[in-house]
């Protein structure tokens, strides 16, 4: 394969190209939304306004944001999750300045076309330019060479990765280690004195395993310095060990925050508990106003008992709560212990439709309202199955660590229903654990998205 030759025009030429393909298309998007409404490309006074507060909000943004840094192990998902985030502050901002400075209201459907077109171009294009700068990456193009320091488990892995993803854009050269047997392989370039002898003029990077003695850390440590060379730790403990971490320093003593989540956050927890209760009063005054008197007369007129079905399930920090559905089933006493089967005799025939459509559900935008669960998060599990499930999953308390939520990552992605085998838990608590692990704003919209389409798709497992 043909690499070519490292320089640093890259960093200089990349951002400008990246913004000016972006106000470009910012602009193209807005005469067209113009054209839409006007038939005309004579922007009014209001128009001319608007389209230069946009340039300097969009140009502000993106180096606040600095999302033209496309870093060599980020996923598609985050680029989208960005790109999400910036249309989503820009089109705050943009509403804002002119709500308050704008002597003549703009055209509802030139903003409506305007806004729509941005937030369909801008994830697509992200999403390309990060395939583009993958791909001239894996041919060569704009990578960094590196050295890695200890010829064991974690070296290896991390050049078995860095080779068979050449889209990271980092070649390695080799390894250096003490260990004489290991100096046989050719891939190791010398021992670590050898590498405190060596020229680092190629050499942009220097990865170190944890595992070398800490006195030589140091002095690789203070060399690459002296040579202004990145140094990067390779950690003997994994990810998923942890639910995240934060690095702090007290007083020069490092500590290792190894359970810190983003809704730890104060600000953070108020967008989440805002949102939850602004979309729950969405669906109380829009949809439950009407449908919960005709959906109680229905449960009444079939079988007796009562309307709501309550139950105890595990909350935040393992609390206990009061859950509420729709009763679809005639009164049992093996609720609490007993998942829902397929053609469950103890299922009327209106619960079988609420449960299918999880109109069932509905009942709880009351919890999220009084604070017991959210619109997004872990699924709650009858008080009894999670106590089972707490004793045969690793780590399955930690999906307690915020609320429960009416849906979930884990039932976006199509867990629902009955529970037949240990592994199925096992998936949810996993997905669970990386939502929490992953939150974002913008990953609850996702997720919300989602199940709405896995609602209108059907599940066979939703009875």
């Amino acid at each position: 394969m043909h690499f070519y030759k490292k320089s640093n025009w890259f960093y200089f030429l990349f951002p400008g190209m990246f913004l000016l393909w972006e106000m470009l298309g910012q602009y193209l998007i807005f005469f067209t939304a113009y054209y839409f409404r006007f038939e005309s490309l004579t922007l009014t006074t209001p128009y001319r306004q608007s389209l230069f507060f946009s340039a300097i909000i969009w140009i502000a943004l993106l180096f606040y944001f600095k999302d033209f840094k496309v870093g060599r192990h980020t996923a598609y998902g985050r680029s989208f999750n960005n790109s999400l985030r910036f249309i989503g502050v820009f089109i705050s901002l943009f509403a804002l300045i002119f709500l308050f400075t704008a002597n003549q209201p703009l055209s509802r459907v030139f903003v409506a076309v305007y806004f729509l077109g941005l937030a369909l171009w801008v994830p697509l294009e992200r999403i390309i330019i990060h395939f583009l700068l993958n791909k001239y990456r894996e041919y060569g193009g704009n990578f960094r060479s590196a050295v890695i320091i200890g010829y064991d488990n974690l070296g290896t892995s991390l050049f078995s990765v860095l080779s068979k993803n050449p889209y990271y854009g980092i070649r390695c050269l080799g390894f250096y280690d003490n260990n004489e047997d290991r100096n046989q392989n050719n891939q190791v370039l010398g021992s670590v004195s050898d590498f405190l002898k060596s020229s680092l003029d190629k050499v942009d990077l220097v990865y170190v395993s944890e595992k070398i003695d800490r006195s030589l850390f140091n002095e690789i440590l203070w060399y690459a310095e002296t040579n202004y060379k990145k140094v990067k730790l390779l950690p003997s403990f994994k990810p998923e060990q942890l639910r995240s971490y934060q690095l702090s320093v007290i007083d020069n003593v490092s500590i290792v925050d190894i359970n810190s989540l983003p809704l730890d956050g104060l600000f953070n927890r108020f967008v989440k508990r805002s949102f939850d209760i602004f979309f729950a009063s969405l669906v109380f005054v829009l949809l439950l106003s009407w449908l919960f008197p005709l959906i109680a007369i229905l449960i009444k007129l079939e079988s007796r008992g009562p309307i709501l079905f309550k139950q105890l399930r595990n909350g935040k920090n393992n609390h206990p709560f009061f859950c509420y559905k729709f009763r679809t089933m005639v009164e049992n006493n093996e609720a609490d212990t007993k998942w829902a089967t397929k053609n469950d005799p103890r299922i009327t025939r209106l619960g079988s439709f609420l449960r299918k459509t999880s109109i069932d559900e509905l009942p709880q935008f009351l919890n999220v309202l009084v604070g017991d669960m959210a619109i997004v998060g872990p699924r709650p599990l009858p008080i009894k199955l999670n106590e089972q499930y707490r004793n045969q999953i690793e780590n399955f308390v930690q999906r307690h660590s915020y609320k429960p939520g009416i849906t979930g990552l884990a039932q976006a992605m199509g867990y629902r229903g009955e529970i037949r085998e240990l592994s199925q838990i096992k998936d949810r608590v996993k997905l669970d654990r990386f939502y929490l692990q992953n939150w974002s704003f913008f990953f609850d919209i996702k997720i919300l998205i989602k199940t709405v389409l896995e609602l209108f798709r059907g599940q066979e497992s939703a009875y």
